[in-house]
């Protein structure tokens, strides 16, 4: 199910529609007028979505909203860590052919300085929804251990979406009578975040990361389309994608 889902969603956004408006041009509109226009659209979308001025823009209407805060131990007090998982690398011979993906790497390191500064015990959410045999938690867990020397005091693992990883994190920590947690994730994530942890028996409060900028956006580079560019842009659409489709399921 986890793979149709995604099937459906890189087709609605670039460059996987760009591919879906060729195939409707040449399918239903062969002979029609119409057809060059369908196809500048496409070319059109991706070349925009390929620019830093466009992709700029859709993460910091992301990010914008919980921008990372410095030293945010010396403002708030929390009781837990909530680390939200971030993906995996299923081929990573280097570390035994399965490690946290760089997203989760960030994640973890941003917690483990918080931990650091306030010895606040850490949860990790994240399923396995490949079915590999181990889930995210568990991968962060080995991650937290053997490369920060802290180990996680819950690992939620069953969770394979954002809501679910509210629902189960929330359990875990209301049963032990936790009231207040940071929820550590990149700053373009917290949003989406934020809408499925509001108003749950624990109060969250949010601990961002990673605020993104390209690295080429100055003078002309701003227009100049970048494979990069074009990542962040796909990143945004999934990320206001979501946040509308849980805006319905709420």
């Amino acid at each position: 199910m986890i793979l149709l889902h995604r099937t459906i969603e890189f087709l609605i956004y670039p460059p996987g529609n760009l591919l879906l408006f060729l195939l409707i041009g040449l399918l239903f509109f062969r002979r029609s007028t119409l057809k060059p226009y369908l196809w500048f659209v496409a070319i059109a979308q991706l070349l925009l979505f390929s620019t830093p001025f466009v992709s700029n823009g859709l993460m910091n209407s992301l990010e914008s909203q919980y921008p990372p805060q410095a030293q945010l131990w010396e403002q708030q007090q929390a009781e837990a860590i909530v680390v939200l998982g971030g993906g995996r690398n299923d081929r990573a011979v280097e570390y035994g052919g399965i490690t946290v993906s760089n997203a989760e790497m960030e994640r973890l390191r941003y917690a483990a300085l918080l931990h650091r500064k306030t010895g606040v015990p850490i949860l990790l959410t994240g399923g396995d929804p490949i079915n590999s045999g181990i889930s995210e938690a568990q991968l962060m867990a080995q991650v937290l251990k053997d490369e920060f020397n802290i180990t996680a005091r819950w690992v939620e693992g069953n969770s394979h979406t954002t809501w679910e990883n509210a629902e189960l994190s929330d359990v875990m920590l209301s049963a032990d009578g936790i009231k207040t947690a940071w929820l550590v994730t990149h700053a373009w994530h917290m949003r989406r975040s934020m809408q499925v942890f509001t108003n749950r028996t624990v109060t969250y409060m949010p601990a961002s990361h990673s605020y993104g900028v390209s690295a080429w956006d100055k003078k002309w580079m701003l227009w100049m389309p970048q494979a990069s560019a074009l990542a962040r842009s796909g990143v945004a659409l999934h990320e206001w994608l979501g946040f509308v489709w849980y805006s319905v399921l709420k």
